[in-house]
């Protein structure tokens, strides 16, 4: 039977990046869904106010647009790895920028997502959204584990 540390991609050191985040399918679908929704709903606004369908329909694909740029910019601005640490995690951006980082807080759902309050040295707080499907389940499981033991220690 195999240990938790028995080679595990996040144990390594160096400058290479540790546990590649892959595109999440769940988090595209739950932006492509809150997008259409908001859609339908400045449609269904704007028809009311205007009783036009042509100025509605505007509005509507103005909304998507929008909603559809900042998804497409903040999915890109996700890290493309990153890597565990006994006191907090490096994020390695698509440009090769690092940055090493400590858990504040988790908010874990379901074994689907899990959300962490990152603070960088400079005491800025960010927040990682990592779902399962964005890195293996070992990962995701020793990530949630870490987030929840460094959230309580904080308290």
């Amino acid at each position: 039977m195999a240990g938790a540390r028995v080679d595990r991609p996040h144990r390594e050191t160096g400058s290479t990046p540790g546990v590649a985040m892959r595109p999440s399918r769940f988090l595209r679908g739950a932006m492509l869904g809150f997008a259409s929704v908001a859609g339908a709903s400045v449609f269904q606004c704007a028809f009311a106010h205007t009783e036009q369908v042509g100025h509605a329909a505007v509005a509507c694909a103005v909304t998507v647009a929008a909603l559809g740029l900042a998804s497409h910019r903040w999915l890109r601005a996700r890290p493309a790895a990153i890597s565990l640490h006994p006191d907090g995690l490096t994020l390695w951006s698509r440009g090769g920028d690092v940055r090493r980082t400590r858990i504040a807080g988790c908010a874990h759902w379901s074994g689907r997502l899990l959300a962490l309050t990152l603070v960088c040295a400079r005491g800025r707080r960010e927040t990682l959204l990592v779902p399962a499907d964005s890195v293996d389940a070992d990962t995701f499981r020793q990530l949630a584990v870490q987030a929840r033991r460094s959230a309580a220690s904080h308290l």
